[in-house]
């Protein structure tokens, strides 16, 4: 009996009953991929890097004489061991595909040999790279944030005067610089390509380099050893090598943080449709009690039909998540190892407790079965008894037309109906607005000063002007000399400047350390922002980020040691500043300290100040010419120019998840609009009918139901406005703490984009279903009033 009555159930509220499976598929797919990407997160980097098989500390060095570095690390009492890795060092430029340059890359490439590799490579399925075919090439790291291959696409490579045509054969996942804030990208290539580019005279003079992994007991004495490594590009421990992957974390952070979001989304959704279901069966379960069936009977009836729904739909939900769960950290596993072993028997369990934690709904919700009894059949569920207000407005003194109050007025009388769609909306607009803010602040001249650059006109970036002061080919002021002229040359008069990194070695009470020193003797300590303290005055001031005070366990007004060019003198600390650069190891030298030119290792770019102050406009038109004069894509305006700073495969990673979101989030306020406004016809029958026999139309009483839904998108998105920037600082500061600002930053708001477009799609997405749903009204007649007692 229970089976036939289970059948004509489901086959009487298709409508109903679909949209239950759904959610339930959803539900149980959202938790077993987010349980599932969670155990994969957590573990991720250091799975990742044991699989690697990382070192403590890593030193890239452009030295000629690689023998002699490899002499001071055996020396070091605090190094276990390394190993070194041979790499050529190639721009931009090198790189290209049928002729033309196809990637763009702010710092240097290295090219190494497969037999050559001292940590271990994956392909784009997680297994070590062991072997490279001759004539084919893996790309790793920021290489390929722009670029889309095909295997089998082939590139030309170029480095001193020998090229080489190779073929792409995948993705290298390169656990060292492969993440997004890296941006130094490398082709792994079979080792007699390799040997060929060796071999060219002019690639051994000017394209030498290496990377050395370095071991050690103690992290800390580690890094104070190994401060005055000289010709360094790159000289950090693994903690901050762990910390660039802190926008891929993140990432898979932001997505595990949606898919908890959606969890419950879903399952306040199943709460509420079991809930009405059975509220809306009043006439059957008092029939079934007029039988002779007891309470226990009656609810076992009902956990039965949920038992099959919940059943299929976890089936269902467990088979798409293992393509929705790899579809969710695709952005980050493209790049990183990532995975769990145990992932099907986790999704197996998440499955079942979806199952379990339905049932247990529908348990509860079947309490109320106890107090209906036969005569429920007969008053349609209700006792006809109201002994409080239903509506808090009044029709007399309302200036709205009929549409309009009666929808108002509903929502107001059902705060808890409408407050669950509102809460909903407002948690799915603020995920969206959340990762939008984050996007567009990545991409702002607001992050400028904690580039530690002043503001400009227009910056060159330019990896071959770069690389010339690098390898010393020339100096920072005779580049920026060297711009300056060409450009004035081209009717463009102008001053030009860089702020130079230098990297000495610094020593305070036995602790030493190897920050990145910002310097610019055309500019005056006093025009950056500083958290503590006062600017440097005098040539014997610095400032420090408060990561490395941490370290060298200094405050302001200590004197520190800092050996330049192998000569050591006293520097008095003056304040403390805020800095992403180099992930907040820096400091900052007074302008008028006489700084070799040989200590300037790398600069962040040169920046250009037209004489004559041109607006935006002529800005942006100046940009186009530079371009031209100098044959480069590297000029930028200062949005630009932080974002290369940044990495802009970060901003399109963020910017890549908000399009998810927002996608997944229309489809959930749409599947919402349905189920709910369905569930109000079917209450709401006996009322509609009504309306109708009063003369109402059935176009009015659709703008009816759907200006309710309008009603509630609108608040959410009023609460959502007012929310998302607190709710932005509490979600993204720690992110950018982590990146160097320790005390938050200036976030960029695009009010047009935020605060109105999204908004509007939520509303419209909202409308959608509600109207298209509305429209079941038609078979709805002003007879059927017949079902009102």
């Amino acid at each position: 009996m229970f089976l036939r009555i289970l059948k004509k159930d489901l086959k009487r509220k298709k409508t109903m009953n679909i949209i239950l499976l759904l959610f339930v598929i959803m539900a149980t797919m959202f938790a077993a991929s987010s349980v599932n990407n969670i155990i994969a997160v957590m573990s991720g980097l250091d799975n990742y890097f044991e699989k690697a098989n990382m070192s403590d500390h890593f030193i890239i060095s452009l030295s000629k004489d690689p023998d002699a570095i490899e002499d001071m690390l055996s020396q070091k009492p605090n190094v276990s061991d390394f190993r070194t890795e041979k790499q050529l060092v190639f721009h931009d430029n090198d790189l290209t595909r049928n002729g033309e340059k196809f990637s763009e890359f702010s710092s240097i490439g290295l090219a190494l040999s497969v037999d050559n590799a001292q940590i271990n490579y994956f392909d784009k399925d997680n297994k070590i790279i062991k072997s490279v075919p001759q004539g084919k090439a893996y790309l790793t790291g920021c290489i390929l944030n722009r670029t889309h291959f095909e295997s089998g696409d082939e590139i030309q490579l170029k480095i001193g005067d020998t090229e080489l045509t190779l073929e792409y054969a995948g993705i290298g996942k390169d656990a060292f610089l492969g993440s997004d804030m890296m941006t130094n990208p490398r082709i792994i290539m079979n080792n007699e390509d390799y040997e060929k580019l060796a071999a060219d005279e002019k690639a051994q003079e000017n394209n030498s380099a290496s990377v050395f992994y370095i071991n050690g007991p103690d992290a800390k004495a580690l890094e104070s050893d190994l401060s005055d490594i000289p010709d360094t590009v790159l000289n950090v421990g693994i903690s901050v090598i762990r910390t660039s992957y802190i926008m891929n974390t993140i990432v898979a952070g932001l997505l595990l943080i949606v898919s908890v979001c959606l969890i419950l989304v879903s399952f306040v959704m199943l709460r509420f449709t079991i809930s009405f279901t059975i509220n809306e069966e009043f006439r059957e379960i008092g029939v079934m009690k007029a039988l002779g069936l007891k309470n226990r009977s009656v609810r076992g009836l009902f956990l039965v039909k949920y038992l099959g729904i919940a059943a299929i739909g976890a089936v269902i939900g467990f088979f798409l998540s293992i393509p929705f769960g790899n579809m969710l950290l695709s952005s980050v596993s493209r790049k990183m190892y990532l995975g769990s072993d145990s992932s099907a028997a986790v999704g197996v369990l998440c499955s079942l407790a979806v199952v379990l934690v339905i049932l247990a709904f529908c348990w509860r919700c079947t309490r109320k079965i106890k107090k209906l009894s036969p005569i429920d059949a007969v008053r349609s569920g209700q006792t006809g008894e109201r002994f409080k207000k239903k509506g808090l407005l009044r029709l007399g003194k309302s200036k709205l037309g009929a549409t309009g109050f009666l929808a108002l007025n509903d929502v107001f009388s059902s705060p808890k109906q409408f407050g669950i769609m509102t809460v909903i909306f407002t948690v799915c607009l603020l995920l969206v607005m959340c990762l939008a803010n984050t996007g567009n602040t990545l991409a702002s001249r607001k992050l400028l000063p904690l580039m530690c650059s002043t503001d400009s006109d227009i910056y060159i970036t330019d990896t071959d002007m770069i690389m010339e002061v690098m390898t010393g080919e020339t100096t920072v002021t005779e580049q920026c000399d060297k711009i300056e002229k060409k450009l004035i040359d081209n009717g463009l008069p102008c001053s030009v400047h860089a702020e130079g990194l230098v990297s000495p070695a610094v020593e305070f009470k036995g602790n030493k350390l190897s920050p990145t020193f910002m310097y610019c003797k055309d500019t005056k300590a006093s025009d950056y922002s500083y958290s503590e303290g006062y600017a440097p005055k005098y040539s014997n001031e610095i400032a420090l980020t408060s990561s490395v005070a941490e370290k060298l366990e200094a405050g302001i007004g200590d004197k520190v040691n800092i050996t330049i060019d192998g000569k050591t003198d006293e520097y008095i600390v003056t304040a403390l500043f805020q800095s992403m650069v180099k992930l907040g190891e820096t400091g900052r030298f007074h302008e008028s300290l006489e700084v070799p030119d040989s200590a300037v290792s790398q600069v962040m770019g040169f920046q250009i100040d037209f004489d004559d102050s041109p607006d935006e406009k002529e800005i942006n038109s100046r940009i186009s010419r530079v371009k031209d004069i100098f044959d480069t894509k590297y000029v930028d305006d200062t949005d630009g120019f932080v974002m290369s700073c940044i990495g802009e495969g970060v901003k399109d990673t963020i910017n890549g998840v908000k399009v998810f979101v927002l996608l997944i989030t229309v489809i959930i306020v749409i599947m919402i609009s349905v189920l709910m406004e369905r569930s109000f016809i079917s209450k709401e029958k006996p009322e509609i009918a009504l309306m109708k026999a009063m003369g109402f139309k059935s176009r009015s009483v659709r703008r009816q139901h759907t200006l309710r839904f309008l009603i509630s998108a609108a608040i959410a998105a009023v609460l959502a406005i007012l929310l998302s920037t607190p709710v932005t600082k509490l979600c993204i500061d720690p992110i950018f703490g982590i990146m160097g600002a320790l005390d938050g930053v200036e976030y960029n708001i695009k009010p047009v984009e935020v605060f109105a477009v999204y908004p509007v799609i939520i509303a419209a997405a909202t409308v959608l279903g509600a109207y298209l749903t509305a429209m079941y009204m038609k078979t709805i007649k002003a007879s059927d009033t017949s079902d009102i007692e």
